[in-house]
């Protein structure tokens, strides 16, 4: 089964959880501010903290993290461009890459729904293009969130939803490049130590933030931040993972976040990379409708697989 190196993924999901942890239900610790530490929250959910730098982009990313979230609900969409090249594919994946005839277009993947932070539930919604490995067939998916439940199914698997407690999901947490902390009063520690982890690492690594301007997302004003990432560094990570595909190797990558000014939350990521080996790939993150009403409801019972 195909695998991106373990270092590169982690230092990419790291990235993308600088980001996201803006969003999560947990609260801060106090400590140092900048790059090196998180600062302390702000008595306003969500608000920016009172040391809060706005002409500084480290300052805005580490506010945004650490922030008191206060955070009851937002609208989620994760949409992904690009193409990827069969004879990678083919080969990352080995004996099970027979099935990949052609470069495979993910142009028009996307994931859509709400996420209801104040009681545990979310709806979401998936999207992936017709793809010749599935026979040219468009997927659809979708995935509730409901009372320590998820339910789940795929226009592959039939009609009905599968239905795992949350329990039952501790196995794949663990097999995740990063910690994925429970809800509750470790989770808060928890999520501002990785984030302080992959901060440090990337800090190591060279990465460098940049304020780029404000810019208009979804009418609101947002403080728009460059990261540059290390190609070097990234490159040399994977060439010394011994499960690395021959050739692979990155030539290009931006990382972007927009952070709302007034209430210093995430307003929109977007990750882009390219390779002559590999395609090219564009994940763009948009959050929406913080705090607005959510209702999540479970399937019928009529609309669920029995339990084996």
């Amino acid at each position: 089964m195909f695998r991106v190196p373990r270092p590169a993924l982690t230092l990419l999901a790291g990235l993308i959880l600088v980001a996201a942890s803006a969003c999560s239900s947990a609260a801060a610790t106090p400590g140092a501010g900048g790059i090196q530490g998180v600062a302390g929250a702000s008595a306003a959910g969500g608000a920016a903290s009172a040391a809060l730098n706005p002409n500084d982009p480290e300052s805005i990313i580490t506010a945004a993290i650490s922030g008191e979230s206060g955070v009851k609900s937002f609208h989620i969409n994760l949409a992904v461009n690009g193409t990827l090249k069969a004879a990678f594919l083919k080969q990352a994946a080995g004996t099970e890459g027979a099935m990949i005839t052609s470069d495979v277009t993910l142009d028009g993947t996307a994931i859509d729904g709400d996420v209801d932070v104040a009681n545990a539930a979310a709806h979401l919604t998936l999207n992936v293009p017709a793809l010749a490995m599935f026979g040219g067939q468009a997927i659809t998916g979708d995935l509730i969130l409901k009372d320590n439940a998820v339910y789940y199914k795929a226009s592959l698997l039939g009609p009905n939803y599968t239905k795992m407690d949350l329990s039952s999901l501790s196995s794949l947490a663990s097999s995740l490049p990063v910690a994925v902390p429970t809800a509750g009063a470790a989770a808060s520690s928890a999520i501002v130590d990785e984030v302080n982890q992959i901060r440090a690492a990337m800090q190591q690594a060279g990465v460098k933030a940049t304020l780029v301007g404000v810019e208009q997302i979804g009418g609101k004003d947002a403080n728009h931040i460059n990261i540059s990432v290390p190609i070097d560094y990234l490159n040399a990570q994977i060439a010394a993972e011994a499960s690395a595909v021959p050739g692979m190797k990155i030539d290009s990558a931006s990382v972007d976040f927009w952070v709302y000014t007034d209430t210093n939350r995430l307003a929109k990521a977007e990750i882009k990379g390219a390779s002559s080996a590999i395609g090219t790939i564009d994940i763009v993150l948009t959050i929406t409708n913080y705090d607005q009403p959510v209702t999540v409801s479970a399937p019928a019972a009529g609309d669920v697989n029995p339990s084996k």
